[in-house]
């Protein structure tokens, strides 16, 4: 059985995209051969695709990115699990995917949080700036109305 199968048999139906034009689909395609891809050789843009698949769209596919030490290359792998045939560790899978984006969500809404006091009196001042430009515009004892 190729991994293509492999993929059908151990996956929820639901986790595959169907669309054979969609990112989403060629990206899993070309991943389905376990074997490691450097985002180059996998042409346009895969980050869309990239972040479907890793979400709760497709639940949580568990797709490794490694950087190489000597360059800047990332490659990509899908999680040999998802091709193991079995439903128990493509699930396994999915969960510590799952857990993953879960943690990094939590990080960005604890930064986000952080920043919030500093963001208020940014938009405050601007607001302030803002109302006194439009008074001075409108001020007929300025320069334009002489």
């Amino acid at each position: 059985m190729n991994n293509s199968y492999a993929l059908l048999f151990g996956a929820p139906v639901d986790t595959i995209p169907t669309a054979k034009s969609t990112g989403a689909f060629k990206l899993l395609n070309i991943l389905s051969d376990g074997q490691a891809h450097s985002r180059e050789s996998l042409g346009e843009s895969m980050r869309s695709p990239l972040q479907s698949l890793r979400g709760d769209r497709f639940q949580y596919w568990l797709i490794h990115s490694v950087k190489q030490d000597a360059s800047k290359t990332t490659l990509l792998q899908l999680d040999p699990r998802h091709l193991s045939g079995d439903s128990e560790q493509d699930a396994a899978a999915r969960l510590e995917r799952r857990r993953q984006l879960k943690k990094d969500s939590h990080k960005q809404a604890m930064q986000e949080q952080q920043r919030l006091p500093k963001a208020l009196a940014e938009l405050l001042k601007a607001e302030k700036d803002y109302l006194k430009n439009l008074e001075a515009a409108n001020d007929p004892t300025q320069e334009c109305y002489k």
